[in-house]
């Protein structure tokens, strides 16, 4: 009988913890299908694309997906004022070659969460060699268990006509490193975010194809110094 309450404890206690068991955009491991996303909630259904070989993207705000490393993302700027519609979101990509959701982008427009990402950023996955900041912008990249995850964080972004108010804004895309065409087609490539672009180009190459980035822009750098390159080694 003592057995077999303590058997009955134990199926309690396992069931609580599957239930207390939350989505978690960082237990995601490259290639999804887009089944697996219908059961968070996401729609998957065709649209129609105005480009010939557009990305399919498919987007959701709901608390339920808008999850990192444990940190709840999701938000909206409506918190200062109802009358503004501008959520955290989040987009999957799909893989025009197989079919399957290969990335993701993060958007955060509010405070908050932009702080609790970045802090998430630098305990659990610490310097990277492709690092630059300045007093509007930080891009980061790191490669880690087969993915690409660009960080960028936009300080002091102010629109007067949405809102009156400094905010810090990011954007965090992840890529499975396998996936060359979003890597090439939708992997941030604006500020300094261009400069791992030319790096994954040239490592194409067999010349530089086991470089980190630090050496393969130490090298060019040597090269090119009299053209005057920028090269934010961090």
């Amino acid at each position: 009988m003592r057995k077999l309450l303590i058997l009955c404890k134990l199926t309690v206690l396992l069931c609580i913890s599957c239930k207390q068991k939350q989505f978690d955009l960082t237990d995601l491991r490259f290639p999804i299908e887009k089944k697996q996303l219908n059961t968070l909630g996401v729609k998957t259904d065709p649209y129609k694309t105005f480009l010939e070989e557009e990305t399919m993207k498919f987007i959701s705000d709901s608390s339920s997906v808008m999850r990192f490393g444990g940190i709840a993302l999701a938000g909206n700027l409506n918190r200062y004022d109802k009358h503004i519609y501008a959520s955290n979101k989040v987009e999957f990509f799909e893989d025009r070659e197989d079919k399957t959701i290969q990335a993701y982008k993060i958007a955060i427009q509010t405070i908050e969460e932009t702080e609790l990402l970045a802090g998430y950023f630098d305990q659990q996955f610490g310097t990277t060699d492709f690092y630059y900041k300045d007093k509007e912008v930080s891009c980061r990249v790191w490669e880690k268990e087969g993915m690409l995850y660009y960080l960028g964080i936009q300080f002091d972004v102010y629109d007067p006509e949405r809102i009156a108010k400094h905010l810090k804004t990011a954007l965090l895309f992840v890529v499975n490193k396998t996936s060359r065409n979003l890597i090439r087609e939708e992997a941030p490539q604006s500020s300094y975010f261009r400069f791992y672009k030319y790096y994954l180009e040239a490592k194409e190459q067999p010349e530089y194809k086991t470089f980190t980035y630090r050496q393969y822009m130490q090298l060019k750098s040597s090269q090119d110094q009299s053209e005057g390159w920028e090269t934010p080694t961090g």
